[in-house]
């Protein structure tokens, strides 16, 4: 059995919905990675969530933390990158409810990985390194990342849809220092005659025109939201409101915020035998 095979089989095995392999060489010029750079003030914005006491933090060292916002210093033995994503069904909405520790979710996602880094150790013999959530403590884009190792493509509500369950997924990955043939990425696209309810049913018109920091950057790959039109300043602003509309409903607790998912939840692929008109139905946000 191939390498690659083994080590997709054991992310599955220890509860992973999905697996691939991405090439590290392909995913430091991907989209993301590429147009990070070129976004010179980015890094300086105000949109890195305090990560003190999250579960991620066991995964960093006390001198990567002292990196600080020194972007994409992978170590150079790194060839390969397991990807994982978990399903996030609309019915199970508290996988990424905030509960003051982190959510449910990532902390899943965090346990599949632990194991399956030690079964690739033990039982393939290959080194893995743990990464970091965010780009600015060392980690990646996995959304790119998820494209290169076959999970489906980015969409026009910028986030990963995949054949099989939509945009209703959460990713995280594990490096490997072994150089292993690539899952991804594949052809699909569903977002090519899609009538785009992900922009229509958005509460804060955050995907209507294409950003302003996008306009002055020429780049010839896909840009965020398949054109540029995104704002995640937009999409700040609904999670701001989601925190606080938590906090109104919790008297002395500590509140449970439940984030909007409102263009997860209307996009129609994945969903087996659904249709949806023109006319858009109702949706509950998560956070409402």
């Amino acid at each position: 059995m191939a390498i690659g095979k083994k080590i997709i089989e054991t992310a599955i095995e220890n509860g992973a919905t999905l697996a691939g392999i991405a090439s590290m060489e392909a995913l430091k010029v991907s989209a993301s990675h590429t147009i990070y750079n070129k976004m010179v003030d980015y890094v300086e914005m105000d949109t890195v969530k305090d990560v003190e006491g999250l579960p991620d933090n066991e995964f960093i060292t006390d001198d990567e933390a002292l990196q600080g916002k020194r972007l994409f210093t992978w170590p150079d033995s790194v060839k390969s990158v397991l990807v994982i994503g978990l399903s996030h069904p609309e019915d199970n909405p508290e996988l990424d409810w905030w509960d003051g520790r982190g959510t449910l979710g990532n902390r899943i996602l965090i346990d599949i990985i632990k194991r399956a880094s030690q079964q690739i150790e033990r039982n393939l013999k290959i080194s893995t390194r743990k990464l970091h959530y965010y780009v600015e403590k060392g980690g990646i884009f996995l959304k790119d990342a998820a494209v290169l190792a076959g999970f489906g493509c980015i969409g026009k509500n910028n986030m990963l849809i995949t054949p099989s369950i939509g945009p209703r997924i959460r990713l995280r990955a594990l490096f490997l220092d072994i150089k292993i043939n690539p899952t991804g990425p594949i052809d699909f696209d569903p977002c090519t005659d899609c009538k785009v309810y992900c922009r229509r049913v958005c509460p804060e018109n955050a995907m209507d025109e294409k950003a302003f920091i996008f306009k002055s950057i020429e780049f010839s790959k896909p840009l965020p939201g398949r054109d540029g039109a995104y704002s995640r300043e937009f999409c700040n602003i609904r999670m701001e409101k989601d925190v606080t509309e938590s906090s109104k409903n919790r008297y002395g607790k500590q509140p449970t915020i439940k984030f909007c998912r409102k263009c997860e939840f209307i996009c129609p692929v994945g969903k087996s035998g659904t249709v949806i008109s023109d006319d858009l139905p109702t949706i509950s946000c998560s956070g409402a």
